[in-house]
């Protein structure tokens, strides 16, 4: 057996808000911690909160030099849980779209956003983009930049587990669970911060009608982590992989519906937080899960 266990935390992160968005993850990270969790996976931007709003960007810091890193590094000690959070990193004229990775010696890694999208800009992609040919092969999202000309994902060891941060809009590379195979990588940590407009989200009093129960059980389909297509490639390339989105309106645009889920290699999913598309009944939102990182029937081959 080669057990790791997984803790997703889907929180209700504020634009500039960072000692708010510490705050949440602080006490998901003393919960990850008692219940005997490895890592503890939040969502993309989740301690500087989500979006290119001019605040936001006002928070950016020098990777393992500024107010965020030493909240995290400071739970992780506490707590004994690797953490993982979201935030802007400042880099010369450059502000990435990136993810922390503390451990509780102080240690950390920093991924950066590769398909950093339009709607995301003035953040910078961590790697160089090729536009999309929106004449011939114009892309389903009017906010997407392109795909990498080449791929830069830091694999890291948590556990002895191989480990490799996707923030958002990165899953939709070609061949990612191929590519990451590659590398050796056995668990897939997914950061994602995506809203939704109020339209797309219901109240407690629209689920009196039949419209508002047919909204609601819609965007709990269409946004369901992680999706037939991507359990099929856990099964087939024999990775985990442990997902989570924001939760929440965020007082300006986004209607983030807090999602996640942690999938085995066999396909199994031992932990779900379901989403919540009712407006009356978001709430920052937690899940963990032991997987058997052994247990596989595929190996990336087929």
């Amino acid at each position: 057996m080669k057990l790791f266990h997984v803790a997703i935390a889907s929180t209700m992160s504020k634009p500039a808000d960072v000692s708010g968005n510490l705050s949440q993850i602080a006490e998901f990270a003393k919960r990850a911690g008692k219940d005997g969790a490895d890592v503890l996976v939040t969502p993309e931007m989740s301690a500087s909160g989500y979006g290119p709003y001019p605040d936001v960007i006002e928070t950016a810091e020098l990777a393992g030099k500024g107010p965020i890193y030493l909240g995290l590094a400071a739970m992780a000690k506490e707590s004994g849980v690797v953490v993982t959070a979201g935030f802007v990193e400042k880099a010369d004229a450059k502000r990435h779209l990136s993810h922390y990775i503390v451990y509780p010696d102080g240690n950390f890694v920093v991924q950066r956003k590769h398909r950093v999208t339009l709607a995301e800009r003035p953040l910078d992609p961590g790697v160089e983009l090729i536009p999309p040919d929106y004449v011939n092969a114009p892309p389903a999202d009017p906010a997407d930049p392109g795909q990498p000309k080449t791929l830069n994902f830091k694999t890291f060891e948590v556990k002895g587990v191989r480990c490799a941060m996707v923030i958002c809009m990165d899953g939709g590379i070609p061949s990612l669970f191929d590519r990451l195979r590659e590398l050796g990588v056995e668990c897939i940590l997914l950061a994602a911060g995506a809203g939704g407009r109020r339209e797309d989200r219901v109240t407690s009093e629209e689920l009196r009608t039949e419209a508002g129960r047919d909204k609601y059980a819609k965007w709990l389909e269409m946004t369901f982590f992680p999706g037939k297509s991507t359990v099929a490639d856990c099964i087939r390339t024999g990775m985990a992989l442990a997902a989570v989105n924001m939760c929440g309106y965020d007082g300006r645009k986004q209607y983030h519906m807090g999602h996640g889920t942690i999938t085995t290699p066999m396909g199994e999913v031992p932990a779900l937080i379901h989403g919540l598309p009712n407006l009356d009944r978001q709430r920052a939102m937690y899940a963990h899960a032991e997987i058997d990182l052994s247990e596989k029937v595929g190996d990336g081959q087929s």
